[in-house]
């Protein structure tokens, strides 16, 4: 039996002293007459961690798929820095700086921990498209990649197969590929 879908807090009585980075209105999602998410209100003041928490099926997922526009909502409004993202691109979301991680580890697992990572720190370089260029054009990244390996304790699996990474360090790996997309906000699913 599915579990029951998420619903959203109430909005308490008090309004808060800064503007939310993220916030929903009433976001939903039915898939043909099941609902996933249910009236979600929230509201995510930057600098602060916040977590959703429940059951497997609960929704979870989707209410992440649902910020970052990998599902459209049924209804409802989704505002990132004030401003509607409900109808936009995932990508342009991205863009904005509202990046998540997914459940299933999403790394290239045939290329070493530290090119996962320059492959990462490109697109904020405007080097992603550069595929005819040699490898040796992306040493200058080299150092940031580093540092960001660092911080997630990988630094000195920096020249080893991703493939060969147990699980956790994966994540970390993915970690690291997320920071360097530089965000704003991070969902970590």
């Amino acid at each position: 039996m599915p579990s029951p879908p998420i619903q959203g807090p109430r909005a308490s009585g008090g309004a808060s002293a800064t503007a939310p980075i993220l916030e929903t209105r009433g976001l939903s999602k039915d898939f043909r007459g099941f609902t996933a998410v249910d009236d979600v209100n929230l509201q995510v003041q930057e600098g602060h961690i916040h977590a959703l928490i429940g059951p497997n099926g609960a929704g979870k997922t989707t209410v992440f798929n649902l910020l970052t526009r990998f599902l459209p909502a049924t209804r409802g409004e989704i505002l990132y820095r004030g401003k509607s993202i409900t109808r936009m691109k995932s990508h342009e979301i991205a863009r904005l700086g509202l990046v998540r991680s997914f459940q299933i580890s999403a790394v290239f697992s045939q290329m070493t921990v530290l090119e996962n990572v320059r492959v990462a720190l490109q697109r904020p370089q405007g080097t992603s498209f550069h595929f005819w260029k040699p490898e040796r054009s992306l040493d200058s990244l080299n150092e940031q990649a580093l540092h960001l390996l660092e911080q997630v304790g990988l630094r000195d699996d920096a020249h080893r197969v991703t493939a060969s990474l147990p699980y956790g360090r994966k994540r970390a790996l993915e970690l690291a590929t997320t920071l360097a997309l530089e965000p704003t906000l991070m969902l970590l699913d």
